[in-house]
């Protein structure tokens, strides 16, 4: 369930970007049965659709310059053209805006199953859209009546951005692969069985403005969720150049999950050495609300800065015994990585340091919620709505004259609560 500060600053940005990016006066008009055709005719510039289900959209090969890129967006955003697939593959500079892309569980689908997918294609923008996913039926295992599939997969791609969106009820929300310059901010992404976000030999990635929360897990899957994850496995060059800032990640009514994972599968097992760390991280200014240790776990890396981040616990999201440590986010880098810098976090714990010459830690705050009298308790350090709720963002806010307040630590999210 999303909480009425997610859905009001959600419709405060749709509403302003549909009053500022409305399709132009003199757009090509489509329907349903005329889409195709007049894709084929077009050379370019705004094709507005009228309201009515699409089908799967097939584009291959559809080029378009970056200065003036083709835009396919619903003619009135309140009646959205809906899509039941999308494969775009040696496709340029496409937008696609305030459209539904609208997954049906079929008998015999695959869990991974990925109907909305884009390919060795450059310069789409996905913007002030759904994607709407399902949950499986009948398929006799522990995934039946949670969410299924992808809700969209990118692959070998390159200026990718997927803006001002909803993505929930899938398996998992947007996989990334092999891709560069990829963007994906103010979105809201929500009821996902496994992960969020996923990310794997990517270049330049920013992250940003999220809402990610109340995630349905499935006991019995295996699934091991995460709101962001990144891996190496089965990758052949490392990630550079991500920017994961300013997001909200909050178990909320859901389930807990891991949060900011980036483990270096290939590093810690021996299969590769630095030539596969991760390159030039930032994490800075996010507020994680979970109930599991990673709340942010970054493996072998040279040149990571983790800054400002709020990482607390939601207690009702936790497992059976909340105050056991594996329940209580904390902030996790692998030792063995190069010029690490940890500052002006608020955190329970700070796993990694141990006087390496390269890593700078300083300035952070440790907090607690399981000792009542001791020092960080969480009624100190917070307003007093915390003891009660630990679900809400507002709970997380600098209690006044308190410990944290004034301090400038942990995320400016917070600071605008008071």
């Amino acid at each position: 369930m999303q909480s009425c500060l997610i859905r009001c600053l959600m419709g405060i940005l749709l509403a302003v970007s549909t009053a500022t990016m409305a399709p132009a006066q003199n757009a090509q008009q489509a329907t349903p049965q005329t889409l195709q055709a007049v894709i084929t005719a077009s050379t370019g510039g705004v094709i507005a659709l009228a309201p009515g289900h699409y089908g799967s959209l097939s584009l291959r090969n559809l080029q378009a310059p970056a200065s003036a890129p083709r835009v396919i967006a619903s003619a009135d955003p309140a009646q959205p053209a809906r899509f039941s697939g999308l494969a775009l593959k040696g496709v340029s500079h496409l937008t696609l805006q305030d459209v539904v892309f609208d997954y049906t569980f079929q008998p015999g689908d695959a869990a991974h199953l990925r109907p909305f997918a884009i390919a060795d294609s450059e310069g789409i923008t996905i913007s002030r859209s759904t994607f709407n996913g399902d949950n499986a039926r009948g398929t006799g295992t522990a995934g039946d009546g949670f969410g299924t599939a992808y809700g969209l997969r990118v692959d070998r791609s390159a200026d990718i951005t997927v803006q001002n969106s909803q993505i929930f009820g899938f398996l998992r929300g947007m996989v990334v692969n092999d891709s560069q310059n990829v963007t994906v901010q103010d979105n809201d992404i929500y009821a996902m069985r496994s992960d969020g976000l996923n990310f794997a030999q990517v270049t330049d990635a920013a992250i940003l403005r999220n809402q990610i929360h109340d995630f349905r897990t499935a006991d019995g899957t295996g699934d091991h969720a995460d709101m962001i994850q990144f891996w190496t496995n089965g990758t052949s060059a490392p990630t550079r150049n991500v920017t994961i800032a300013d997001n909200v990640l909050n178990a909320g009514a859901g389930r807990y999950t891991q949060s900011i994972f980036m483990r270096n599968d290939l590093v810690d097992r021996g299969l590769a050495g630095p030539e596969m760390f991760y390159r030039n991280i930032t994490i800075t200014g996010n507020v994680i609300i979970n109930a599991h240790r990673h709340g942010i776990t970054v493996g072998e890396t040279d040149g990571l800065r983790i800054a400002n981040n709020t990482v607390v616990q939601n207690a009702g999201a936790a497992g059976q015994t909340p105050g056991k440590p594996v329940w209580i986010p904390r902030i996790t880098v692998a030792p063995g990585s190069h010029n690490v810098t940890i500052t002006s976090n608020v955190t329970s714990a700070i796993t990694g340091p141990a006087a390496q010459p390269d890593w700078t830690v300083t300035a952070n705050l440790l907090v607690q919620n399981t000792a009542r009298m001791q020092v960080g308790f969480y009624g100190q350090v917070f307003v007093p709505g915390v003891l009660q709720d630990t679900s809400r963002i507002q709970s997380f806010a600098p209690r006044p004259g308190g410990m944290l307040d004034g301090t400038g630590l942990g995320s400016p999210l917070l600071q605008t609560l008071r």
